[in-house]
């Protein structure tokens, strides 16, 4: 496991290699010309799953070595524990930018299309992780529960509950336990039509204000990762507001852009702290008035990347644990030279496979999410 520098060395190396391996015209495929979403936002979505992953590689190499799943494995990788805060609180500004103005002619038609989106992946993942502790627990098999078990396993992040399987009590940190996100998403989209009903009588502005209030001075004193959560919705809706409204250069966007990283990575604490949600704020409002890092959120390969970002997010933690688990249970013995190389080769495998999951699973079921079916009435 490389330390500090090493790995910030490492994982620029890896953004440099995705852009070569995945600008080809072998992932050509991936590219939707005809489409009229924000391509910075796209570069932005893979950067942000790509932050998630190499947080829970630590977490992973850790646990597998027989480390617990807690911050304290970042002793020497103070970098990729700040990683995973500053990815879901963008991830969470970004579902609030997105979904800012939503006002659907049909709520059934909208579920149907958050639905269709979710859980298919979702599945597929589940389905691995159902798999994978299935063989681990063969000889020590528990049918305890099983059926409630798979329930919740197949609930498309509504519920947020990930139960053991087979007497593997751990069983969701063979995909990084990432599923609790999906729990935060649903509570927005389940929020979206009060939002609707009460955005005509505020106004945009002063609802999302009022939510920013609500949570920092009446929440977070009884539970700050709630309020923080709750914030970041309502956040990502001004960064929307404020696009729609101020124009500033994209110089000095980006300018902005690279000193509040700087300053995000030095002195937060990785924790979802509301102290530090003006700096996030501030770095995704500026990405939402036109800063794409100098051009590094445009480039095609994390553009194309960007699309298969969800599918990033959901199997990345599989293929750490198999790769992990390979090495610990046949005793193989590798340095630090060949443990990067060899995660190096999962992470591109892991991200090819990402892009055909897109290509095959996902985009079909968007597709059919957009369709009106015939059991829904005019």
């Amino acid at each position: 496991m490389l330390f500090s520098y090493q790995m910030f060395g490492w994982m620029l190396g890896l953004l440099i290699l995705c852009w070569a391996v995945f600008r080809t015209r072998l992932f050509a495929f991936m590219d939707n010309p005809g489409s009229r979403r924000i391509e910075r936002l796209d570069g932005l979505r893979f950067i942000l799953a790509f932050s998630v992953a190499m947080h829970h590689y630590v977490y992973s190499y850790y646990y597998l070595h027989g480390q617990p799943w807690t911050p304290a494995v970042f002793v020497h990788n103070l970098l990729n524990l700040r990683l995973g805060a500053f990815a879901v609180t963008l991830f969470f500004m970004l579902s609030g930018y997105l979904f800012a103005h939503s006002g659907p002619v049909s709520w059934i038609q909208f579920y149907q299309k958050r639905l269709l989106r979710i859980a298919p992946v979702f599945c597929f993942s589940s389905a691995c992780c159902i798999l994978l502790a299935l063989y681990l627990q063969r000889h020590t098999l528990v049918t305890r529960d099983m059926l409630l078990n798979l329930y919740y396993w197949f609930d498309a992040g509504i519920t947020g509950i990930k139960p053991g399987l087979f007497g593997m009590q751990d069983a969701r940190l063979i995909n990084a336990g990432v599923y609790w996100t999906l729990y935060w998403e649903w509570a927005f989209y389940f929020s979206l039509p009060l939002i609707c009903i009460l955005r005509p009588k505020t106004g945009l502005l002063p609802l999302a204000i009022i939510v920013i209030f609500i949570a920092v001075y009446l929440i977070a004193p009884f539970n700050q990762q709630k309020a923080y959560f709750i914030a970041c919705f309502a956040i990502g809706a001004l960064a929307r507001i404020l696009s729609e409204t101020v124009q500033i250069s994209k110089k000095f966007c980006d300018i902005g852009i690279v000193l509040l990283l700087v300053l995000i990575f030095c002195i937060t604490n990785g924790n979802y702290d509301i102290n530090f949600l003006p700096l996030f704020a501030m770095l995704f409002g500026l990405i939402a008035l036109g800063g794409n890092l100098f051009g590094l959120l445009r480039l095609k390969a994390f553009i194309r990347l960007g699309d298969a970002s969800y599918s990033i997010y959901l199997l990345h933690g599989i293929g750490w644990f198999c790769m992990n688990k390979y090495i610990v249970s046949h005793h193989l013995i590798l340095n630090r030279t060949q443990y990067t190389l060899v995660s190096t080769a999962v992470l591109l495998i892991l991200l090819t496979i990402c892009t055909l999951t897109f290509q095959y699973i996902e985009k079909p079921f968007i597709a059919l999410g957009r369709r009106k079916f015939s059991w829904l009435k005019e």
